[in-house]
């Protein structure tokens, strides 16, 4: 498989308002919230917390990479995606009456792609991929397949948050966002190369222990090695659910 050249790494987690903080490893506590500045008022307004996230990581791995993102496809991921149904469905338990529009057009596992698409007028390609902790792996390789195809350039982003009631985890996690930009010409991207997914245990992510447990927590790591420069191969599930890994072939950055 050609390797996919990365050109820029987003990341928003709370604590963390970019990338290149958490390479820095310097939290700051009064990130709470993703800002996702690429969000005009109304759209902002009605996005989900997800949302939100997704377009900040979305915004960033694109501007580092030199890109326009109105005008790359977009591969999107998350394990769990939206919260809003679960809120409805408490909301019909409870006897409320119909949820607002709003909190039902959120409740698609597609939407924050869709907020991203609408914020800067992207009519390039765009699906979303679900498939529990093999989502990082399939969702990169169907940036891989998409790539392969058509050349150019692709944005993949993966996000997920913690279960509401009464789907909670055992071992709750942060919100997390990642998004990479990605291409098969290495003159597109030159911080890393990745080589994979393949079928393989690689090694376990390497991560904080609040993201162990996280359904990206192989992605974190590869986000972090790329960032860091650091070479070799990781799996991309989490601790216990691996399966799937990716080579890390570090870069020369721009």
């Amino acid at each position: 498989m050609t390797p996919l050249h990365v050109g820029g790494v987003g990341l928003w987690t709370p604590g963390f308002a970019s990338a290149a903080a958490w390479v820095a490893g310097t939290p700051d506590p009064a990130v709470a919230s993703a800002r996702a500045a690429i969000l005009p008022p109304a759209l902002h307004r009605r996005a989900t917390p997800l949302a939100l996230m997704v377009a900040t990581a979305a915004a960033e791995a694109a501007s580092a990479a030199g890109a326009t993102l109105a005008s790359l496809p977009v591969i999107f991921g998350a394990a769990l995606g939206e919260q809003s149904a679960l809120a409805m469905l408490e909301e019909f338990r409870r006897g409320e009456g119909m949820p607002s529009p709003t909190r039902f057009h959120n409740s698609v596992h597609n939407g924050p792609a869709a907020y991203v698409s609408m914020a800067t007028g992207n009519r390039e390609f765009s699906t979303t991929v679900a498939a529990g902790w093999e989502t990082p792996a399939m969702a990169l390789l169907e940036a891989a397949a998409l790539l392969a195809g058509r050349g150019g350039e692709a944005l993949l982003v993966l996000a997920d948050q913690p279960p509401l009631t009464p789907f909670e985890l055992r071992q709750p996690f942060p919100p997390l966002a990642l998004a990479f930009h990605l291409s098969c010409d290495p003159g597109l991207g030159t911080l890393a190369a990745l080589r994979g997914p393949r079928r393989g245990e690689g090694r376990a992510p390497r991560v904080p222990a609040a993201f162990a447990s996280h359904t990206l927590a192989g992605a974190l790591a590869v986000a972090t090695a790329v960032l860091r420069g650091q070479a070799g191969e990781v799996a991309l599930g989490p601790a216990g659910a691996r399966g799937w890994a990716v080579e890390v072939l570090p870069g020369s950055a721009r």
